[in-house]
């Protein structure tokens, strides 16, 4: 019986998956039965993969596919299997499909690639064993996209067309990606022969609104019938939780760990917040995983003026990796914050100065080691905590008979006189190092102290168009990833091997001289330095690419210890001219 041929019973529950990170990645002596994941229950309809490239959701995805036999799975390459792919020893080539073959042999074929890699060829088969599918499918192209689907037989081939209005072209040869990949998916919904659906990236050559109306056609075939689905995304319009519950169906993944629940960050008692933050900003868990490096503020209005004097100081490749990401209030700053340390996430944040005293916001930042090395070293404070930092502060603010509520005493810090002021060089210092751990307080009081402004009698982003003190903040929001330096430590790694490998040929042969790169990479290395010949087994290496590094260089003999060859600046003296120095004087 083939799998479009079943009935699964929808209402038994899919079995427990485990996964052992030897299974995931390369297996070694130390990953032996090490657990990877766990996925215990399947409650929610959809559940969702989240993570950067190459922390192992595809691989586990494809995993989970296999294990279970009641699964359906559609890989990232779904659609090389509706296309005429020819493999040759200098590539593949893609053909013109004429459609997808019918014959029994074939079919068998089709299914198990379907089965094995996740190859979407079975799902045009489908729409012709499964006339209820394929109306399905019509139905929702001709409401979303004004299109009609017609499968035809050609010698053999199945052949679907597409007609819009008076026109007809071949939905294989003349039509983009994006149609068929969403007739794939809408295919693989509506076929009833599964009881997990394992879709690795269905945003794939959709545009974001017909990815959303995918997964919500999904999300409500799997409620109707007690199905569920597994979706590994990267699209962030796909993900936007309401509520706190619905957290504990999306599972993060990281390089070097393992990967959880996003529920598992918090505790019970504060899911209620957490809630109330996702109310705030529907957007807040793409925006938290999908960022290069998000940066949590207050509300809009931190937002705006950012935002703003981010795009008057900074390039535009800066402003599109900087994400200003909403969270409602200076302690919803500090859950989510906490939040994402906890994830692992490379997170900055900002909030006003009254945040300092705010016990949510101690409890986080205290958790950092580094930060009760600082306290302990630089402010004296034992036990190294906020509490006991501040203490002077609060006791000089007692003796001055300020309020004792946060917003009052923030008021007093931000007014401390600058002239030697004690106090005022403690309440620096801690925030200083409260900088250094990604969370910055403005020092002035408020977002409107920062701007100069007066709350609600001014817009904040017309107050952040000109110069100011906003500027601090931008700047140290902004985020750029800047490869120079790794590029700058792999060139370094690439000379000190073209070195070794000529001392290693000197060693063979001493009276060898070399004016090139030797051994099997000789052909690139020869286009990354040149070789010159200083004296009897001396050389120097002269950087030629990249262009940027051009110049540097490294000057070496077989005496050269490893601590000593490395590469140089253009500006630093080479050892031959240090020797003419020494013989001119």
């Amino acid at each position: 019986m083939s799998p479009t041929d079943k009935q699964y019973i929808y209402d038994m529950p899919i079995a427990p998956v485990e996964l052992l990170t030897a299974e995931i990645f390369p297996a070694t002596a130390s990953n032996q039965g090490e657990l990877y994941i766990r996925i215990d229950d399947w409650e929610a309809p959809v559940t969702y993969f989240v993570g950067r490239n190459g922390s192992g959701k595809s691989k586990a995805a494809k995993l989970i596919a296999q294990k279970d036999t009641s699964s359906l799975y559609l890989s990232t390459d779904r659609l090389l299997g509706v296309m005429s792919v020819n493999s040759t020893p200098t590539g593949a080539t893609i053909n013109e499909a004429r459609g997808v073959a019918l014959d029994d042999r074939n079919a068998s074929h089709y299914e198990q690639q379907s089965r094995l890699h996740g190859m979407a060829t079975e799902q045009m088969l489908v729409l012709r064993k499964q006339p209820d599918v394929a109306l399905r499918v019509a139905a929702f192209l001709r409401r979303a996209l004004g299109r009609v689907i017609e499968l035809r037989e050609t010698s053999g081939y199945l052949d679907p067309f597409v007609r819009v209005g008076n026109v007809e072209y071949s939905l294989f040869r003349d039509e983009g990606h994006g149609l068929r990949e969403l007739i794939v998916l809408l295919t693989a919904v509506y076929r009833s022969d599964w009881q997990l659906l394992v879709v690795d990236e269905p945003e794939l050559h959709l545009h974001p609104s017909m990815a959303r109306l995918w997964v919500s056609e999904l999300m409500r075939e799997c409620e109707a019938s007690g199905r569920r689905a597994l979706i590994v995304t990267h699209e962030p319009s796909v993900l936007a939780p309401s509520n706190a519950s619905e957290l504990s169906s999306i599972w993060f993944f990281d390089v070097n760990r393992r990967p959880s629940k996003i529920s598992s960050h918090f505790e019970e008692a504060q899911a209620t917040r957490v809630t109330a933050g996702l109310t705030v900003n529907n957007r807040l868990i793409s925006q938290l995983v999908f960022a290069p490096r998000p940066v949590l503020v207050e509300g809009p209005h931190d937002v705006r003026a950012l935002s703003t004097a981010l795009a008057r100081t900074k390039d535009p490749a800066v402003v599109a990796q900087t994400e200003f990401v909403p969270c409602g209030s200076s302690n919803a700053v500090a859950l989510w914050f906490a939040i994402s340390r906890s994830l692992g996430l490379d997170v900055r944040a900002v909030a006003d100065l009254d945040a300092i005293f705010s016990s949510d916001v101690q409890k986080t930042i205290d958790r950092s080691a580094e930060l009760q090395r600082r306290y302990r070293d630089e402010l004296y404070a034992d036990p190294p905590a906020t509490h006991t930092a501040l203490r002077p502060l609060i006791e000089a603010a007692d003796r001055a008979s300020v309020k004792k509520d946060e917003r009052s005493r923030a008021r007093w810090l931000a007014d401390l006189d600058p002239a030697g002021s004690a106090p005022m060089s403690r309440r620096d210092k801690i925030l200083e190092v409260w900088r250094a751990e990604g969370l910055w307080l403005h020092p002035q009081g408020t977002l409107e102290d920062v701007l100069g402004i007066e709350k609600g009698k001014a817009e904040p982003d017309i107050a952040a168009a000109v110069v100011g003190e906003i500027d601090a903040v931008s700047d140290w929001c902004a985020f750029e990833l800047d490869p120079r330096g790794e590029v700058e430590h792999l060139l370094g790694a690439a000379v000190e091997r073209i070195a070794n490998a000529i001392n290693h040929a000197q060693g063979i042969d001493p009276l060898a001289s070399f004016n090139r790169p030797v051994g099997t990479t000789s052909s690139i290395d020869e286009k990354l330095v040149d070789i010159q010949p200083l004296s009897e087994g001396r050389y120097r290496l002269t950087v030629k690419l990249p262009v940027d590094f051009a110049g540097y260089w490294m000057d070496f003999d077989r005496a050269t210890s490893s601590n000593e060859m490395r590469l140089r600046s253009p500006q630093q003296p080479k050892t031959d001219e240090m020797s003419d120095a020494l013989v001119n004087i």
